[in-house]
């Protein structure tokens, strides 16, 4: 799948959408800011910390497929943090339930650097869907 990209934020802001397992099944794209400057440092202080906040869209039809029912976010950042995982805990399925389709999470920088932020859709051990954005953190 071609990797698309878009731009949006305070300079820009960077999408990539992410293959799903066949044509008809829904499509994972992340966005988040694609530059970002960390705060001024008082050289007296800790190291300064900047938000980064990554959304995800499940793109594409059906509405109602159980593949993609109650799945787990684990989000990755790529700064030696450990993945963090959200589980959900959600009613049996049932057939024209819809899908969650909107995802987020936030996370705190502190050092300059380009990071491969990941989220992985995840159905007990098993990866459903699979999505990624690259953010760049920079000193003013």
């Amino acid at each position: 799948m071609k990797l698309l990209l878009s731009i949006l934020a305070a300079y820009s802001l960077l999408s990539a959408p992410i293959a799903a397992s066949a044509a008809d099944d829904p499509e994972l794209r992340l966005t988040a800011p694609h530059f970002v400057f960390l705060p001024y440092a008082d050289p007296r202080g800790p190291r300064p910390r900047v938000d980064v906040r990554v959304t995800a869209v499940l793109e594409g039809e059906p509405e109602d497929l159980e593949e993609y029912y109650c799945l787990d976010e684990e989000w990755e950042w790529d700064d030696d943090t450990h993945p963090a995982r959200h589980e959900v805990d959600c009613d049996p399925y049932e057939p024209g339930m819809e899908i969650t389709r909107r995802f987020s999470s936030s996370h705190q920088y502190r050092y300059p650097g380009t990071y491969h932020v990941t989220l992985r859709l995840m159905l007990g051990d098993k990866t459903i869907a699979y999505g990624d954005a690259q953010v760049q953190i920079s000193e003013r």
